[in-house]
């Protein structure tokens, strides 16, 4: 059972981390290029939401280390918030410029989270 959750955690963390800098592509393809591209990223970033949650469960069967799975648990805590923050783009546009920020703090964070799952397997 944990052999197959750390597979699980490698996979899925490293999955995750490909499509954050997918996610980064499809931002500057938006601002850069076609417009449209924001409906991609904007799809594939709720899809994205999603991920975390199951990275977390899968480090915590895959029982790395506390400090993996606390990490793991701030990249679904950060993963949450990030696509919220545009909605605060009228009443607190301060608030939703830190959208880009959470998107650095999550890619960092994916990428400890991809290589202690790494050191687990």
């Amino acid at each position: 059972m944990v052999s197959a959750a750390r597979y699980a955690f490698l996979v899925l963390s490293w999955l995750f981390l490909a499509g954050v800098l997918v996610q980064t592509f499809l931002a500057g393809l938006g601002l850069f290029g076609d417009p449209e591209s924001f409906e991609t990223h904007i799809g594939l970033g709720w899809l994205l939401h999603l991920v975390p949650i199951l990275i977390l469960i899968a480090a915590a069967l895959a029982r790395p280390g506390a400090r993996t799975v606390w990490l793991a648990a701030a990249l679904a805590v950060v993963v949450f918030i990030t696509p919220l923050l545009p909605m605060l783009r009228d009443g607190l546009p301060a608030a939703a410029a830190l959208h880009p920020v959470l998107a650095l703090v999550t890619f960092a964070l994916s990428y400890l989270v991809a290589r202690a799952a790494w050191t687990a397997v």
